[in-house]
This record gives C-alpha cells, structure tokens and sequence, in this order.
C-alpha cells in the first residue's frame, strides 16, 4: 500500500469552490436545492480524482449544510465519511472539526450522552493540537446541551469558556464573530432562565451587533430570537420590580423580533430553528395572556421537530402546548 502524505489538505482551487458554494447559500443568494446539487457535483469530481481531502472536504460541507435544514440523519452520515476521509488523508485537525459536526448533530437530534462524547474527544484532541477555534466550538456546544437540560451554572461556565478560547483564536477572525454572535445567544438565554434580566438584554444586543455586521442570516435568526426572549421577559416582569431592572430603549415589541428571526432561517430553509423560533415565540406569547395563539404555534412547532427527528425539542413543545391549552380553557 502506497503510504500517504501526512496532513494533506484540500486543493487551494478545489476549496475556493466548495466555499464560494456555502458563502452563496448562506447569504441567501443560492437556494438550498441548487447548493446542494452543486456541491455534489464538485463531490463527483473529489471521487474523481481520488484525493481524500477534497472528498473529506465538500463531506463535510454538504454536512454542515444538511445540518442547518435539520436533515439529521443525511448531515450525520456526510460528517461520518468525512472523518473517514480526512483520517485517510492524514489531516487530524480536520478529522477532529468533522467529531465535532457529528457530535452537534446528535445535540439537534436530543441525543445528549451521545453528543457530549462526542465534544469531548473533539475538545481533548483540539486541546492537543493547539486547536482553540475547534476547542470553543466544543465548549460552545456542550454548553448549549446544559442549556436544554436546564443546568444553567454549567451551561454558564462552559459558555463563558467557548468565549475565552474563541477570543484567544485570532487566527480565524471571521469564524471568532459568528462563534461569539451564537455564545452571546447561549448566555441571553442562561441569564434569562436564572432571572438576570439585565445581562439577558445586555447578552442580546451583542449577539444582535455582531449578526447585522456579519449579515447571514442563519446569525441573524439566532441574534433577533435573543432579542425576542429578553424583550418579552422584561415587559412581563412586576410592575413593583420596575426599579430593579434597566428597561431597554427599543420602539419594537418582541414579536418583531421574532418576526425577524423567522424570516431569516425561512430565507435558508433552516427548520429546526425556524421551529425553535415558533417555539420562543409561543412562551412569549403565554406571558403575555395569548394562550390560543400559543398553542397554534406550540402545535405547528412540535409538527416539525418529531418530522425532524428533533426528540427533546417536540417533548418540550408537546409539555408546553398542554400548558396554553390549560391556561385557555382548550
């Protein structure tokens, strides 16, 4: 067997390409089927040429890309070849990345265990290559999965630590912005469930800055559903604890944000978090006595997630919309 060459990495070309595919899509310029048949095509020609890492490359992408549409089991068996293929090609750094696509997959499917075994052989092997950006990723993503188990004090300091890592990554500055764009989101939502209201505003409009400067719309969808959330905690708090808490100077209301927010994943397609949108958005609505209109919304999102195969989202929506019905009289 003819021996490898140690770390190969893509074609310069070839990874021009593969890029200029997802930058299109992702700023909405690109429809999602049009993407996907072009990164297959630059897919056939990986086979082709029998270059592992060209083929572990767009593997990868076409990964990220089912992941963002909720198409869990395709994102999962595309991540999957790609570790394969960047193992063959030698390339750790990328075979680590590919772990980590894989674990945040299971994390959308509510697979937690899974998922956090996953983060971890993907942090501990970036920590060994000196991989801050990847090892942020990790911490980033395993905070997210204490979010929805409700352990916010470890969802807070593994987010904080996604934060110090990615900010030690200077490498890398535009993946430091869309990275930090969904840290802040993370921790909106930890201060939010722990009654900081204050920093849950504060957390929103830095996810919100950095979105509308980054301007893709999957990072605007998560920066306005931050500032959905925080905006409805704060108009439904007492009156009595109107001194407790500085009020933001906003001329919306939260359902513009969340308005916002459901058109920029609508504009890629982007179901999981167009649910989880749905979703928010009906919680704020029970605060705010819409109970009806919330378990419409509550019914349309549990739709998706079980289609999805998104288990823990449809079982909270599900606990959820038995709630609005209560409180409605349904």
């Amino acid at each position: 067997m003819t021996a490898l060459m140690p770390e190969q990495e893509p074609t310069p070309e070839f990874e021009e390409r593969c890029v200029r595919v997802l930058n299109r899509w992702e700023r909405g310029e690109l429809p999602f089927k049009q993407a996907i048949e072009m990164m297959s095509e630059l897919e056939r020609e990986a086979v082709m040429s029998g270059y592992p890492c060209d083929q572990g490359r767009v593997e990868l992408l076409l990964g990220v890309m089912q992941g963002y549409r909720a198409n869990l089991d395709a994102s999962i068996r595309h991540f999957e070849r790609a570790r394969s293929l960047f193992e063959q090609a030698g390339n750790r750094k990328r075979a680590v990345r590919a772990i980590l696509n894989l674990g945040e997959s299971y994390r959308q499917k509510g697979e937690f265990t899974r998922a956090r075994q996953l983060f971890h052989t993907a942090y501990e092997a970036a920590e060994a290559l000196d991989a801050r950006m990847t090892q942020a990723n990790a911490a980033l993503n395993e905070g997210l999965i204490f979010v929805s188990m409700g352990r916010y004090d470890s969802a807070r300091a593994m987010l904080n630590k996604a934060a110090q890592l990615a900010e030690q990554a200077d490498d890398q500055p535009d993946e430091r912005l869309t990275l930090l764009c969904e840290i802040y989101h993370g921790l909106s939502s930890v201060s939010l469930k722990t009654g900081d209201l204050e920093d849950a505003w504060s957390y929103a409009l830095e996810s919100h800055h950095i979105a509308q400067n980054v301007g893709q719309p999957l990072f605007l969808g998560y920066a306005n559903r931050a500032m959905g959330e925080a905006l409805s905690a704060i108009v439904n708090i007492p009156r009595s604890a109107e001194d407790t808490v500085i009020f933001p100077v906003t001329d919306k209301d939260p359902d513009d944000y969340f308005r916002a927010a459901s058109e920029a994943f609508q504009e890629i397609k982007a179901e999981g978090e167009l649910a989880r949108t749905m979703y928010a958005q009906a919680i704020s609505l029970l605060g705010r006595g819409r109970s009806m209109m919330a378990a419409r919304k509550l019914q349309q999102a549990m739709i998706i997630f079980t289609r999805l195969g998104m288990a823990d989202d449809a079982a909270k929506a599900a606990h959820a919309q038995m709630a609005a019905l209560a409180n409605s009289g349904g």
